[in-house]
């Protein structure tokens, strides 16, 4: 057992800590260390890999930044033995940990479960003699690994492109007249994305429409004689001539039909009827109205510009110019500009509108080759169901060109002779696992049967693993692997539907990546893991170190590890001689002291600061717990001001719910249902006393927020959305 961490110096947080010897510090069989995220806990598990493989290779990648001096690590022993880097004492090899390390060597990365878990799982559940024999493949797979390294160092260079999987730039096959194709793709697209605003111009461009009110009022004609008489009438008799227009025309209006006498002076205007009719026809309201209605088409038709019309829609990713002749607009136009002119000087001037060889036909022709396009666009609904296999579909057009350039073909290559490199050593591996294969077989029936217990009965899954065997395959290098499906209510579901390693999986296809969920993969590794230790026969011998065991599980699952975790030991009854568990969550620590034995129980925390680095302290978990509420909180709030985090913001939302469901209501519920931290066991019981139950359930704040979580597939403005319906929900409460 480890008795005391004495010191830590120059290595990560850990700049200067000294226990000397203090007895609060001592760790007991069980030993929790809660730390906030940086604050060292990965440090810690740092420390037990590297004690465990007596390497020290581990620590000095996590040496203090900018720290000269050397690393000191001084751990005391239940024998009183010191445990330091400088002894040669530095080795216990009955540590065993479980963390993001044994996941991703031993059970999965991301949504896949690849040969090299497999391989290494293996390694996990054979016995001491295999093991020993497969220590002697070392060599060999380090020399393979070194191989991968410079292969996969390709696929590397690769993803610097952003042009989809490797795997798919490789069999990708050329394509003619790609720059076309990608020009022609993109401005579909541009066209998609950017449907509403073409619609709004579509019905406000003059381009739509065939000029009908303007052919039409360009067709009427008026007599200006008139105009020109009562001119000269003002000309000879009216001093004020701006005024003189306004006051016969009030007169005119003023006149009686049938009257022949002058309103103002009562004189006979027979003599006049002439300049009378003038005065009538220019005053009268049609007269009027024709020629502002010339007016308005003709000076709008000059101001009409083709060319800042056609941008306002190349702008949005419509190319007029595509489709019309520039030329032919242009010079009708000029034509038409000139006729427009004259009519507007000369009302009685003539356009002719209606002859096909005259300008203005010509004109309308060349813009009508626009409207059925227009009539599409009308009709086009933006969606991201219609946009993504664009998208798709332009990714492939440059990845095949990219892969039939200089650079691509250069790249393939190069990846094409560290393949073939890699392939050999994988032969040279394979001969010396088949000499192992037959040992295997009990240690695998054992561990499943093992495995699918802790599943069912202990970790309370839904699911379990059959057809658990070990295989050889002398095509891989690690060709020495354990293989297993998964049975979920009755339905088989494979690891992968993949037929060889390097094709794309089938993604409409059930397999392990898309069925389980964050939580049931990170069980799933739990369950290998307890198995690996209940089938040690020096169980007693061994100490246990967890870091972070309950990453992506929910509240329920949370409370079974830690009867699991508790509970751990072999077929012979034996308990492990020590377990620590590392943890940032709260709530999980709330649980762990909760149903850990007091009197064999120490709950230490990470301090740090920026003076003193991390140190180790006692823990107040009351105290822990309030404070990370009110962090989670903060951190939400920046994540909406930010708008950055926004994922793990959402990750603590459910948190932040249950902390303040259960002071609100803290009299409604009973022990067992707070001990359960369930939301949802929270909500039953407050019931009708909560006002915003339903808003709760109906913005799915209850659950989990796992990657593949609805609101996870939002986007970011969205998501920013629901944290900000989310804080006045908890002012609500």
């Amino acid at each position: 057992m480890i008795s005391k961490i004495l010191k830590i110096q120059n290595l990560g947080r850990f700049t200067d800590f000294s226990n000397s010897g203090n007895d609060s510090l001592k760790f007991l069989k069980y030993t929790v260390i809660f730390g906030y995220n940086t604050y060292g806990k990965s440090t810690l598990t740092t420390i037990f890999k590297s004690l465990k493989l007596a390497d020290q290779k581990y620590l000095q990648g996590k040496k203090t930044f900018a720290c000269t001096d050397d690393i000191v690590i001084d751990i005391l022993d239940d024998k009183n033995q010191h445990l330091t880097l400088c002894n040669g004492k530095w080795s216990d090899p009955n540590i065993i940990v479980f963390d993001n390390h044994f996941i991703n060597n031993a059970v999965f990365v991301g949504d896949e479960i690849e040969h090299k878990h497999k391989s290494f799982l293996y390694g996990i559940f054979v016995g001491e003699d295999v093991t020993n024999k497969v220590a002697e493949l070392k060599g060999i797979r380090d020399e393979q690994t070194e191989l991968e390294k410079k292969r996969d160092q390709v696929r590397f260079e690769y993803t610097k492109v952003n042009l989809g999987s490797f795997d798919a730039f490789l069999k990708i096959q050329p394509l003619v007249d790609i720059k076309k194709k990608i020009e022609a793709k993109e401005k579909e697209i541009d066209i998609l994305k950017n449907t509403d605003s073409l619609k709004e111009l579509v019905s406000a461009s003059p381009l739509s429409g065939q000029f009908e009110k303007f052919s039409s009022t360009m067709r009427k004609t008026l007599d200006s004689s008139a105009e020109s008489n009562i001119d000269e009438h003002i000309k000879n008799n009216w001093s004020d001539i701006k005024s003189s227009k306004n006051f016969l025309a009030d007169g005119v209006s003023l006149l009686k039909e049938d009257s022949n006498t002058c309103i103002f002076c009562g004189q006979e205007l027979t003599p006049v009827k002439k300049l009378i009719d003038d005065f009538k026809k220019v005053f009268g309201s049609t007269y009027k109205e024709t020629r502002q209605e010339i007016e308005k088409y003709g000076e709008a038709f000059l101001r009409f510009d083709i060319e800042a019309e056609m941008s306002k829609f190349s702008s949005l990713g419509f190319k007029c110019d595509d489709i019309l002749d520039k030329k032919i607009l242009s010079d009708n136009k000029d034509t038409i500009n000139l006729e427009v002119t004259n009519k507007l000087k000369d009302l009685n001037y003539i356009i002719d509108c209606d002859s096909d060889d005259k300008p203005f036909k010509i004109f309308i022709g060349e813009i009508k080759k626009l409207h059925p396009f227009f009539e599409d666009i009308k009709k086009q609904e933006f969606s991201n169901e219609k946009l993504k296999p664009l998208e798709n579909d332009l990714n492939t057009l440059k990845l095949s060109e990219y892969r039939y350039s200089p650079d691509g073909q250069i790249l393939a290559d190069k990846y094409d002779k560290a393949s073939k490199l890699v392939e050999t050593k994988k032969t040279e591996i394979d001969t010396l696992r088949k000499a192992i294969d037959s040992e295997t077989k009990n240690a695998i029936d054992k561990n499943q049967k093992q495995i699918n217990i802790i599943l069912k009965d202990i970790l309370k899954a839904d699911f379990e693993i059959q057809k658990l065997n070990s295989k050889s395959n002398l095509s891989r290098s690690d060709a020495h692997f354990v293989d297993y499906e998964f049975v979920i209510n009755g339905h088989i579901i494979p690891i992968s539907n993949k037929h060889s390693q390097n094709d794309v999986e089938p993604i409409d296809m059930a397999y392990f990546g898309n069925t389980l969920s964050d939580s049931d993969k990170r069980l799933l590794a739990m369950a290998f893991f307890i198995s690996s230790i209940q089938t040690d026969d020096n169980l007693k011998d061994k100490i246990i170190v967890l870091d972070d065991p309950f990453s992506s599980f929910d509240s329920n699952r949370k409370d079974y590890l830690a009867r699991a975790i508790i509970n751990i030991e072999n077929e012979k009854k034996e308990k492990p001689s020590q377990v620590i568990i590392l943890t940032h969550d709260d709530g999980f620590l709330s649980r762990l002291q909760q149903k850990l034995p007091t009197s064999e129980t120490k709950i230490l925390k990470i301090k740090n600061s920026d003076i003193d680095g991390s140190i180790l302290d006692i823990c107040d978990v009351e105290e822990i717990i309030e404070e990370q509420y009110f962090k989670d909180i903060k951190y939400i709030q920046d994540s909406i001001g930010n708008a950055h985090n926004v994922n793990e913001a959402l990750g603590k939302v459910r948190k932040c719910l249950e902390r303040v469901l259960k002071h609100k209501y803290y009299f409604c519920l009973d022990k067992i249902t707070i001990e359960g931290g369930s939301i949802s066991s929270y909500l039953d019981k407050i019931d009708s006393k909560c006002s915003v139950k339903k808003e709760i359930l109906d913005n799915n704040w209850h659950e989990h927020m796992h990657d593949q979580h609805e609101i996870m597939k939002l986007s970011e403005p969205e998501k920013i959305q629901k944290l900000r319906d989310f804080l006045q929900l908890l002012e609500s409460i």
